[in-house]
């Protein structure tokens, strides 16, 4: 990028999305993170494997989020836990979808890619995660 370009960034951090639970919101700015630079790559048109390489880490960084999301919650004793797990799963698949679909074609990105990212993140941390940042901790954890 050239000085004084402006980076375009596919999703800006807001303060709704902060759940007051410092590993996961250190976490989701990572994720994030990994979106906007996937984005960045492709809309500079970066060689597929850079892009492949770019969307292999928002992948991993997303399923290490998960576990440890899942951990947190099973040491709180979250009693919705089955389902968020299931939820989980779920957004893995999808993002396996659209990986797939993107090592078949030319080395661009689906725009839906990036459109269930915005998505799958605004909707799960401000509606999903929300339910665990505000379930009580029990006594001891």
């Amino acid at each position: 990028m050239a000085y004084g370009e402006h980076r375009m960034s596919l999703i800006q951090w807001k303060e709704e999305f902060k759940l007051g639970v410092a590993a996961m919101d250190r976490e989701h700015l990572g994720l994030i993170k990994a979106m906007n630079d996937v984005h960045e790559l492709a809309e500079q048109k970066a060689d597929k494997d850079t892009v492949n390489d770019a969307i292999v880490e928002l992948a991993n960084l997303t399923v290490a989020h998960f576990e440890a999301e899942e951990r947190h919650m099973e040491k709180m004793d979250y009693p919705d836990l089955s389902r968020h797990k299931h939820i989980h799963k779920t957004m893995l698949s999808e993002i396996g979808k659209h990986h797939e679909t993107f090592l078949e074609g030319d080395g661009s990105v689906d725009p839906a890619f990036f459109k269930f990212l915005v998505h799958w993140l605004s909707a799960h941390i401000c509606h999903i995660d929300r339910k665990y940042a505000m379930h009580p901790t029990p006594a001891g954890s």
